[in-house]
């Protein structure tokens, strides 16, 4: 026996439909009918957007199944618990879901659509039930879904796995979620998984979110966290995204992101935080502000949108398919802060030179990433410091100017053009002026090139070297003045002449150490005039009157010597002289040989002592008037 019923009515007629070949009735049929009952549509006056049709269940020798055309379902509409103990409410049928309505047997459904508070997803699907809840195997462009559906006290609770497209086109691996909404109570969503590449870690979403005058609003209880997020060679941790009050996304909005800790490739980097607003009418727009510390904080602008090849406007229907990738751009325009708070700021986590310090200038930087979610877009930095003046100990440098431009790219931070570092004077006891040199970056770290200074009347070059903890080189001297060397060494009735040329090797390691350097020059000349009493001694004493006489006009054709200083500054020199001196009245060759200890260190301290004396006593005390 074949029985076949068509129906074209309310919800009401579906249930009645229904009940005739529900389980209880089943067992008044003979084993071997088969029924049919057709459903043209179905609909829930409460919640507009709920409609069936096509509808068909078939019972087959005791086995039902049912088939949809069309399943269209409202996860946002607010229902009505109806009261058993109240006449006056309103009819249940009007209040409850097709979900609720339909028979507990499997349905084949061509096209399910789901209507989220942000769109809408639809596809092919499975329905197929499990006591009290549903299960839901769903095929939409961005891939298969898998979702399991509870009602809950007129509301539902939800949990499973969805590709990550749903989401955002950046997404590649499948998410796991779970939620739950009920009438006049949030919608509650978690959401966890991998983070797109290039980024590598794992994201927990927990989203709260209220339905307030028609529209949706993140609450401040939603939270985007990552434990360990790695881009390129930076790595941070304990990453928090949190919205800064309601957040409703077709209005400004404003959320803060704070790491604690971090690292970038070898190097700590310390907690910081963003502050992230969104524009009026564009919310994938607005502005940054990167909290360094109090006084030191970077503004800028970002986008996220598509690039060039765009997604077609399907919202997240199944019209939707994706042709590019999104795009995160950033822009930092040139701003500037004061070089001693940089200063400061670098100084609280970098293990920078002790007594390295700057005490005036000012550092402008800024940056720009077109799409900084793509590793093969390089992001620039551009950074000038002016006028600076940098103090190490009692040493001074003054009017430093340096200008940067790296990119930050696959290969690591690199260098691009010229970078310029100059110094207009060095005060060490000795003054050196116009120092100019290049910097580099490498995927090692900076280095320093091509440095030259004047001083003592000649010419200095360091050779390349990187800009670690601990740097090292070799400095080179070219034309150096004897003579002027003799005059800081303030000792009375020493003179001379001559250009030196040497090379002093040399490493910093909590202070500045020199191994085996050299210094030479050619044809010169050394005259020291004793005075009376050692001149007078020197008559009584044969050795030291004949080494007073030999030094009262040394001319050397070569001299030559070697460098070493520790640390502490304690230094020894030992110097050779070979050329002609007067001997008995008459000019003779000679060989002298001259061992000098002494902390050059302290020789400079004092030297700059004096200096600083004689530019900070009144005119008058010097003999001289106002």
């Amino acid at each position: 026996m074949r029985l076949s019923v068509t129906l074209s009515m309310p919800l009401t007629g579906l249930l009645f439909a229904l009940w005739l070949i529900s389980t209880p009735a089943l067992a008044l049929l003979p084993p071997n009918l088969q029924v049919q009952a057709n459903l043209k549509r179905a609909t829930v006056p409460a919640c507009p957007k709920e409609t069936a049709s096509g509808l068909t269940i078939t019972l087959d020798e005791g086995h039902l199944s049912g088939r949809l055309a069309s399943l269209s379902l409202d996860l946002t509409c607010s229902r009505s618990q109806p009261d058993p103990h109240d006449t006056q409410t309103v009819d249940p049928a009007d209040a409850l879901s097709l979900l609720l309505t339909l028979p507990a047997i499997d349905f084949e459904i061509e096209t399910l659509t789901l209507h989220l508070p942000e769109g809408v997803i639809s596809g092919p699907a499975k329905l197929h039930h499990q006591q009290q809840h549903l299960d839901v195997l769903w095929q939409t462009d961005a891939g298969a879904t898998q979702l399991s559906i509870m009602p809950k006290q007129s509301g539902w609770r939800w949990r499973g796995e969805l590709p990550g497209h749903l989401l955002t086109p950046s997404l590649r691996q499948p998410v796991q979620l779970s939620g739950g909404w009920q009438p006049e109570q949030p919608f509650t969503l978690q959401v966890a998984g991998s983070l797109p590449a290039p980024l590598a870690g794992n994201w927990q979403l927990a989203l709260n979110a209220e339905l307030r005058q028609g529209q949706w609003q993140l609450s401040p209880r939603s939270q985007l966290t990552v434990d360990r997020l790695q881009w390129k060679n930076l790595t941070l941790k304990q990453l928090k995204l949190v919205p800064q009050g309601d957040l409703q996304l077709d209005k400004p909005w404003q959320a803060r992101l704070s790491w604690q800790q971090g690292q970038w490739q070898q190097q700590r980097l310390p907690a910081a935080a963003l502050q992230l607003r969104g524009e009026q009418n564009n919310p994938l727009r607005g502005t940054v502000l990167l909290e360094l510390a109090p006084d030191l904080q970077l503004r800028g602008n970002w986008r996220y949108g598509l690039g060039d090849s765009g997604l077609n406007k399907g919202g997240l229907g199944g019209s939707s398919q994706l042709q590019g990738s999104n795009e995160l751009a950033l822009e930092i325009p040139t701003q500037s802060w004061s070089a001693v708070s940089v200063w400061s700021w670098l100084d609280s986590w970098l293990n920078l030179p002790v007594g390295l310090a700057p005490q005036a200038g000012q550092l402008r930087l800024s940056l720009s990433a077109p799409h900084l979610l793509d590793n093969k877009q390089p992001l620039m930095v551009q950074a000038e410091l002016q006028d600076g003046q940098f103090g190490y100990r009692d040493m001074l440098a003054e009017q430093v100017a340096a200008k940067l431009k790296l990119l930050w790219s696959q290969k690591g931070l690199q260098s691009v053009g010229p970078q310029a570092l100059s110094i207009a004077k060095l005060e060490i006891g000795v003054p050196i002026t116009d120092i100019n040199a290049a910097l580099r970056w490498h995927q090692q770290g900076p280095w320093l090139s091509g440095l030259t200074a004047q001083a003592l009347g000649g010419q200095l070059a360091l050779s390349p070297m990187a800009l670690t903890s601990k740097p090292s080189g070799e400095l080179h001297a070219s034309d150096i003045s004897l003579e002027q060397i003799l005059s800081y060494a303030n000792v009375d009735g020493l003179t001379g002449s001559g250009q030196l040329h040497g090379r002093l090797p040399f490493a910093y390691d909590g202070g500045i150490s020199v191994t085996q350097g050299r210094a030479h020059s050619d044809q010169g000349w050394i005259s020291y005039k004793a005075n009376q009493q050692l001149a007078a001694t020197g008559e009584a004493n044969i050795s030291l009157g004949l080494t007073l006489g030999l030094l009262s006009d040394l001319r050397y054709d070569q001299l030559s010597a070697t460098i070493s200083m520790a640390r502490t500054g304690e230094a020894t020199v030992d110097t050779r002289l070979q050329g002609r001196a007067p001997v008995m009245g008459k000019m003779h060759p000679v060989n002298f040989n001259y061992h000098h200890q002494e902390n050059l260190l302290q020789l400079l301290a004092s030297l700059r002592f004096a200096q600083d004396l004689s530019e900070q006593l009144p005119a008058r005390f010097q003999g001289e008037s106002k």
